[in-house]
């Protein structure tokens, strides 16, 4: 999206959405919205854009300003995370495509899916199940068919990255 500041005597800022299609606001609204902590600045195709004290936020149009605010935080919140596990990874010195988790390999897949006979292994639930690792990745286990096991979301979310 690009911000660009029109005319001379009566400021207008647009917002582009498109190269033909945008939103514009009056000098005293732009600065009325800068001071604002959320501000619905139209919609385009179905959607709401949102300027909050985070950035811009694209948002289904009946969520309430609460809702958007939630999101926006959230994606703050997800985004500084990454970026935290990133700057580990490049203090390590590792590749971050090395650093990615592997997926858990097909065969290792349908082995265990058999040998726990499609059940958790701690609750017996069949609901949610989950392939999980015994020993977690970010420990130091791998994707070996004895550190991978069955859980169900309640029991997986219970261990969460403790080693049982």
């Amino acid at each position: 999206m690009e911000l660009q500041k029109s005319g001379w005597l009566f400021p207008k800022w647009r917002f582009f959405v498109s190269k033909t299609q945008y939103f514009e606001l009056s000098n005293r609204e732009y600065q009325q919205a800068r001071e604002a902590r959320l501000v619905n600045i139209g919609s385009h195709r179905g959607r709401t854009l949102w300027w909050t004290d985070s950035g811009f936020f694209w948002a289904d149009p009946d969520l309430s300003d609460e809702e958007v605010e939630l999101l926006a935080w959230d994606r703050g919140q997800r985004q500084e995370a990454k970026l935290d596990r990133l700057r580990k990874i490049r203090a390590r010195g590792k590749d971050i495509t090395e650093a990615r988790r592997r997926a858990i390999p097909g065969e290792i897949r349908a082995f265990v899916w058999q040998r726990d006979d499609g059940r958790c292994v701690q609750c017996g639930s069949e609901d949610d199940l989950q392939f999980d690792h015994v020993i977690p990745v970010a420990k130091g286990g791998g994707n070996a068919v004895d550190n991978i096991q069955i859980l169900c979301g309640d029991c997986n979310r219970q261990k969460s990255d403790s080693i049982v």
